[in-house]
């Protein structure tokens, strides 16, 4: 077929031209095919271009802000959830049995997939159109994922099954990583916020509750990005080419090899981002060293730390919630670089990308 592609046909006789006329060398042309491949050198550079592309994305087109705050709604919920199987599931009420425990953390963490994934098919639906100029309404991405609603919610049964059996797992065989995750959680300032149920009964009843519920968020959601990073284009492949699950997972393999560094950087980038952020948290720990020098097995128990406490949580949850966006931009950025070979915003004049033999 390439020399279709070329424009050439082998039944059309030559053209004899003079003896002085210089002959060039000839010059391949890589159409834009629809499978067209990635790769090649400057990984690192493409992906901190798409990273830093879906970032402006967003700055232009604050209304994706409003998949931000749905997202926001969603991890609230599996928060929410999960603390109240603990205070409901546990003493004094009635203990509940292993398996209904299990089955009811599927169900929590499937509503939870589920949601994402349709929001994440919302996103892309409205985000695609915008690349080519065109008007980005949310509200409209999220009715046209409608029409692949069977996949999405068959595809989170999936993750929520694989989640569900890595969180078996890890509680059987690997009991001691909870307690290096509790640690892990603890350099956030939340025992500043969790002081008073530390030391009274209250509506909560103390900070066990909380602190499981958060440890079950965050685990959740780190397996959540891992299999979200592992599968990154079978939703977009889903949504944009109307492919069934095992086509669109076939699919989806395919397209991150043709892209691994430039997935791998622009996670980095994202990853990096929040680890920065994260950081501030040690504040409240160095501050508190100063304060009260003679304590530090305790917290101080005044009211502005706990406030300052709660502001930072919130200002570390929205500014995550607002990451995730970009990086479901990115994520369309990237599957449309490793479907056609070209960056997002080039020129149509420019050459295309292609993945080495």
């Amino acid at each position: 077929m390439i020399h279709e592609w070329l424009g050439w046909c082998p039944n059309v006789q030559p053209l004899h031209t003079a003896s002085t006329v210089l002959a060039t060398p000839p010059v391949a042309v890589h159409p834009l095919e629809p499978d067209g491949g990635a790769g090649g050198t400057g990984r690192i550079g493409r992906g901190i271009k798409l990273a830093a592309g879906s970032i402006k994305v967003l700055i232009r087109n604050k209304q994706l802000l409003w998949f931000s705050f749905l997202a926001g709604l969603v991890m609230l919920f599996m928060f929410g959830a999960e603390f109240s199987l603990h205070v409901f599931g546990t003493y004094p009420h009635p203990p509940i049995e292993y398996s209904i425990w299990l089955a009811l953390n599927f169900t929590v963490h499937m509503i939870s997939v589920f949601c994402i994934y349709f929001l994440f098919a919302g996103l892309i639906l409205s985000v695609s159109p915008g690349l080519s100029g065109q008007p980005v309404t949310l509200r409209e991405g999220l009715s046209n994922a409608k029409n692949h609603i069977r996949s999405l919610l068959g595809w989170s049964v999936v993750m929520a099954l694989l989640g569900t059996a890595l969180y078996v797992i890890q509680n059987h065989y690997f009991g001691d990583f909870n307690l290096t995750f509790i640690q892990i959680i603890d350099q956030f300032p939340f025992n500043f916020i969790l002081l008073p149920e530390i030391y009274n009964i209250g509506p909560i009843g103390g900070s066990y509750h909380i602190l499981s519920a958060v440890t079950f968020t965050f685990f959740a959601t780190i397996i959540n990005v891992i299999f979200f990073i592992l599968t990154l284009f079978v939703v977009p492949v889903v949504v944009m080419e109307n492919k069934r699950l095992p086509g669109a997972v076939a699919e989806s393999i395919s397209l991150m090899k043709k892209a691994w560094g430039e997935i791998i950087t622009c996670f980095l980038i994202f990853g990096l981002i929040l680890f920065v952020i994260s950081l501030a948290s040690f504040i409240f720990r160095i501050t508190y060293g100063v304060v009260s020098p003679d304590n530090l097995l305790f917290w101080y128990p005044g009211e502005g730390w706990i406030a300052g406490a709660a502001l930072y949580m919130l200002v570390w949850c929205i500014l995550t919630v607002i990451g995730s966006t970009a990086v479901g931009v990115a994520a369309l950025n990237l599957y449309t670089y490793a479907k056609t070979g070209r960056m997002p915003g080039m020129p149509e004049g420019e050459p295309v990308v292609q993945a080495p033999e």
